[in-house]
């Protein structure tokens, strides 16, 4: 059987990776063949049988050695992670690094009581019952994740699934696969065998996996992908979470600090040279600051250090923007901004690149309306625009006029205003004079609305959504009968009406008034058995 699986594992379809900076082949990966992923899919059947009897400490005890493993080896993680992305390092550090760390050290602290039988209340008509919820494992999780942050957006559903007690199959994104990089962690750190698996895979081969029938589906990427992965599921009933695209507004009011606001719509549109799902991509300045803004953006755009800035080659650590990924994204960036040009938008800095080099200067546009590509759809490039307001009420209309619901920032010196703001917008997340920053923090969830997807994972929501939600209600063994049950009669009818009426009355008497007629259906019933 091995010597089979061997040479169907030659012969299968291979993926090559290459370096986005240099274009430099780094390997190349065959795609395992259909009994390997039976295989993978046995082994990770049998870590369930294991992890579901776990207590959720044991199982935070297991990923600590994967944090533990982070901690000591983030430079070498974070130098894989921008050999294949081209980001820069600080990004790989504070955007991928940091995130995994922190979701594994919230958990340690907070997942036990999160995943803690919850007591519940139990009505009336109920009374001597117990009623909770509980939370049990799935079952093994397929997670899919995409190339802009190959580690982070990898580790982070599967720590939430691995937590509350499955197994993980991860298919990592073609074009950035971190080959060996989990299986290291995994085999150095000393974690659980079986457990954490990956699966270098293109999208038939994704067909493959599903057709597997994980538990469930974890899927972070394009809204299209997303669709054919939902409609593949679909078949066989399995429940999945999409995290797609989106396109984030940044709304700024007149009574902001400048500086610190142009700062935080720098960050947020260029760092991770704008492949972040939640990168700002649209920025709306109210009309009194709007030339001081645009002004001061440009201004300090200009001087964020690219892989081509004057002076290059500088140490990595001082670098503001790595390149872009993947040819194809590139070519979309400059589609749209070809489109905006003709339709009259101005560029005021960026906007081309050398050539074929992959690195894309930060690139800021004007005069754009939503009749432009560029103003409507994901971009996902180191690309804002920039359009004025005049009222809340204008602002909160242009923000909502996208197909996509993910995130959002809202600016202003006026908290009430702003969080005003902020429950207006549709959308799954919003920072308040910050940005990005509802993804720093572990204990919210994470996930959008619309043509976004939907779902969340991190926080409590991250391990109840890998978690079959059962609900228990306990009663004594007696020889009580309930009222409700057979036999059914006009005289027990009559009663139950009346029940309704008190029980929903409220109040004091209500309360006596269905205790009374409780009374009496109890002695109907013990007389008028079957």
């Amino acid at each position: 059987m091995n010597e089979e699986m061997d040479r169907q594992s030659v012969d299968a379809p291979s993926i090559t990776v290459k370096n986005p900076r240099t274009g430099e082949t780094l390997y190349t990966i065959p795609e395992p063949a259909a009994a390997e992923v039976d295989a993978m899919f046995e082994t990770a059947r049998s870590a369930f049988e294991i992890l579901r009897r776990m207590t959720v400490r044991q199982r935070l005890d297991e990923l600590d050695k994967l944090k533990r493993y982070l901690i000591r080896n983030r430079e070498k993680v974070a130098a894989r992670i921008m050999e294949e992305t081209g980001k820069c390092r600080t990004d790989a550090m504070v955007m991928d690094i940091f995130p995994s760390i922190d979701i594994v050290d919230f958990y340690q602290k907070n997942a036990e009581k999160m995943l803690a039988d919850q007591k519940v209340k139990t009505p009336i008509m109920l009374i001597g019952k117990k009623s909770k919820v509980v939370y049990e494992p799935m079952g093994v999780v397929l997670v899919i994740s995409p190339w802009n942050y190959p580690f982070n957006l990898a580790f982070l559903p599967a720590v939430c699934a691995l937590t509350a007690g499955n197994p993980v199959i991860l298919k990592p994104s073609k074009y950035t696969p971190l080959r060996g990089v989990i299986e290291e962690m995994v085999e150095e750190s000393g974690f659980m065998k079986g457990a954490f698996q990956v699966a270098y895979a293109s999208r038939r081969t994704a067909h493959r996996l599903i057709e597997s029938r994980p538990a469930k589906i974890h899927f972070t990427g394009s809204v299209d992908v997303g669709r054919t992965i939902m409609e593949q599921a679909a078949k066989y009933l399995i429940p999945v979470e999409l995290e797609l695209g989106g396109k984030d507004p940044f709304i700024v009011f007149d009574d902001v600090n400048i500086e610190r606001t142009v700062n935080g719509a720098l960050w947020g549109g260029f760092a991770n040279c704008g492949q972040t799902c939640t990168s700002v991509e649209r920025i709306y300045v109210q009309e009194s600051v709007y030339d001081e803004f645009v002004r001061l953006l440009k201004e300090k755009a200009e001087k964020i250090k690219t892989l081509e800035s004057p002076g290059a080659p500088f140490d990595d650590r001082d670098l503001g923007v790595g390149c872009m990924t993947t040819d194809f994204q590139i070519q979309e960036v400059e589609q749209q901004l070809a489109e905006a040009r003709e339709k009259g938008a101005k560029i005021l800095c960026g906007g081309r690149r050398n050539g074929r080099s992959h690195v894309f200067p930060p690139t800021i546009v004007t005069d754009v309306d939503h009749s432009m590509r560029l103003q409507y759809y994901e971009t996902f490039g180191p690309v804002v625009t920039v359009t004025p307001f005049k009222t809340e009420e204008e602002a909160v209309k242009l923000a909502n006029d996208s197909p996509y619901g993910l995130s959002a920032s809202v600016w202003s010196a006026d908290l009430e205003r702003a969080e005003r703001v902020a429950r207006r917008i549709e959308t799954g997340n919003v920072s308040i004079n910050n940005v990005m920053a509802t993804q720093g923090n572990s204990a919210l969830p994470f996930g959008g609305l619309r043509e976004s997807g939907f779902g969340r994972y991190k926080g409590a929501w991250g391990l109840h959504a890998f978690s079959n939600i059962k609900s228990i209600l306990v009663d004594k063994q007696s020889n009580r009968l309930e009222s409700y049950w057979y036999p059914y009669s006009k005289q027990k009818y009559e009663l139950l009406a009346r029940v309704i009426d008190s029980v929903f009355s409220g109040g004091p008497l209500g309360l006596i008034k269905t205790v009374w007629l409780a009374l009496k259906l109890e002695a109907l019933t013990k007389k008028d058995r079957l």
